[in-house]
């Protein structure tokens, strides 16, 4: 009778093994962000009408948040290609959700 426990507590351990490394790898999976390049930014900073018609930049939950001076200056269909949900668009304030990492790309358009 011994054996069944040592047999269910293997099992369990092995349970608890396998469900660590699938977890593991998922997050490693959705954590990994495309590398933001500058052709990347070089087409952002156009379509949003050049680096002077960008007055602020934030990330607001994970998108994000341009203030631009003359929104006829930006060209959204282009800027569309860029995104995977797309933009929305406030008076003079684009949001997009990038698939790269919005902070990485707020830190970019902030040094230009």
């Amino acid at each position: 009778m011994d054996w069944w426990i040592y047999l269910i507590i293997g099992l369990a351990v092995l349970l608890i093994l396998l469900l660590t490394f699938i977890l593991i790898y998922l997050n490693k999976k959705k954590t990994s962000k495309n590398k933001i390049d500058t052709n990347f930014m070089t087409s952002l900073v156009l379509y949003l009408g050049g680096i002077n018609n960008i007055l602020k930049v934030e990330v607001e939950q994970g998108r994000l948040k341009i203030e631009v001076s003359d929104l006829d200056l930006v060209d959204l269909e282009k800027l569309k290609t860029l995104t995977d949900k797309g933009i929305f668009v406030t008076g003079n304030t684009i949001k997009a959700l990038f698939k790269d990492d919005a902070i990485a790309i707020k830190n970019n358009l902030m040094k230009r």
